[in-house]
C-alpha cells in the first residue's frame, strides 16, 4: 500500500480550541486517502486538548501522534516543528479552526501519483468559507478562484499573478498539498526572513518556484472566519504589510517578475497597501508610522533603481 499510497502528513497545530480542533481532527480521520500520518502540536495554556486527545482518539487510532509542547512556541514555530517532525512525502496542514472535506487529500494526491516527472510541487483547490458555528458564507475578495476549471499551470506565472495583484490566490495553510523535498526553506521563512503574518505566503513562493501547480476549482476545505483569528488585529495587518514588501523586493531572486512591467507593477501594488496602512494607523503610535516609512522607502528604493 505505501508504493501505491505515499504517505501524507496532516499536520495540526492547535492552541486553546478544543472545540475546533476536535471538528478539525474529525474531518481528518474521514478522508477517503488510505495512507495518513496525523501530527498534533498542542501549544495550549490548559490541558483541555490534551485530556481529549490522550483519552478518546490515542487509543482508538495508531496513526495520530501527539506532541504537547513543554512551553508554548507560538504559531510559527509550532508550524515549523511539526513539519521537522513529519514523516510523510507530502505535506497539507490543518489549522484548528479550519476543515477538509472528506476527498480532499485523494483527490489532490492523484496529480502526484500521477506526476511521474515530479513536474507539479503544489496542488490546491477553491476554498469554502464557514462563520463561527459552521454556517456557509458567500465568497468573496478572500476566496478568489484561480481558474473556473481544473488547471495544471506554471508555478512562475502564478506566482507573478499572486505579486502582482497583492493577493494571495493559493490559499491558507489547509488549502494546498505540497512534497515535502520542494520546500527547501523553513515554513514561513523567505530568504532567511521569518514572517509574521504572511506565513504561508512566504512558503507558497518557495513552492511556486520548484515547479508547476495544479488547480482544483471544486471545493475541497473550509476556512473559518470568526472573531479570535489574527487577521482581525490591527497590528497583525501592519505585519502583513511589511511582509509583502518583503516578498515582493525579494521575488526577483526566486525567477518571479522578470519583465519590467510585472516587477513594477508589483512594487506599485505594495504602495497602495502601505497608503492604506497609513489611513488606518493611529496617529500617536510612532512605532507603527516608521515601520510603514520603511516599507515605503524600500519600495520607492526599488522602483527608482530598476
Amino acid at each position: 500500500m505505501k508504493d501505491r499510497y505515499p504517505l501524507v502528513s496532516i499536520l495540526i497545530p492547535t492552541y486553546n480550541r478544543p472545540h475546533y480542533f476536535e471538528l478539525a481532527l474529525t474531518s481528518v480521520l474521514e478522508q477517503t486517502y488510505p495512507n495518513i500520518e496525523i501530527l498534533i502540536g498542542d501549544d495550549s495554556s490548559n490541558e483541555d486538548t490534551a485530556n481529549l486527545v490522550q483519552t478518546k482518539y490515542l487509543p482508538a487510532y495508531s496513526n495520530i501522534t501527539f506532541i504537547r509542547n513543554q512551553r508554548t512556541l507560538g504559531p510559527l514555530d509550532n508550524n515549523v516543528s511539526l513539519l521537522e517532525k513529519a514523516n510523510g512525502d507530502y505535506i497539507n496542514y490543518l489549522m484548528d479552526d479550519d476543515l477538509f472535506y472528506p476527498e480532499k487529500i485523494e483527490k489532490m494526491m492523484a496529480y502526484f501519483l500521477n506526476d511521474y516527472k515530479e513536474e507539479i510541487s503544489l496542488v490546491t483547490s477553491h476554498r469554502n468559507l464557514i462563520n463561527e458555528n459552521g454556517m456557509p458564507l458567500p465568497d468573496g475578495q478572500l476566496n478568489q478562484k484561480i481558474s473556473q476549471t481544473n488547471a495544471i499551470a506554471s508555478g512562475i506565472e502564478i506566482g507573478n499573478r499572486i505579486l502582482m495583484d497583492c493577493h494571495n490566490y493559493i490559499g491558507e495553510p489547509t488549502t494546498p498539498l505540497f512534497r515535502k523535498h520542494d520546500l527547501t526553506e523553513p515554513f514561513g521563512t523567505l530568504k532567511g526572513r521569518r514572517y509574521h503574518f504572511s506565513v504561508d505566503m512566504a512558503s507558497w513562493l518557495v513552492l511556486l518556484s520548484k515547479g508547476n501547480i495544479a488547480y482544483i476549482s471544486e471545493p475541497l476545505s473550509c476556512f473559518r472566519l470568526h472573531r479570535d483569528q489574527q487577521l482581525q488585529s490591527y497590528s497583525k495587518q501592519i505585519d502583513g504589510i511589511e511582509d509583502l514588501t518583503h516578498l515582493i523586493v525579494t521575488a526577483k531572486q526566486y525567477g518571479f517578475l522578470q519583465e519590467r512591467e510585472e516587477w513594477e507593477q508589483a512594487l506599485i501594488e505594495s504602495l497602495n497597501w502601505i497608503q492604506k496602512g497609513f489611513l488606518y494607523y493611529r496617529e500617536d503610535n510612532t512605532e507603527i508610522k516608521n515601520r510603514l516609512l520603511q516599507c515605503q522607502e524600500l519600495v520607492h528604493k526599488e522602483l527608482t533603481s530598476h
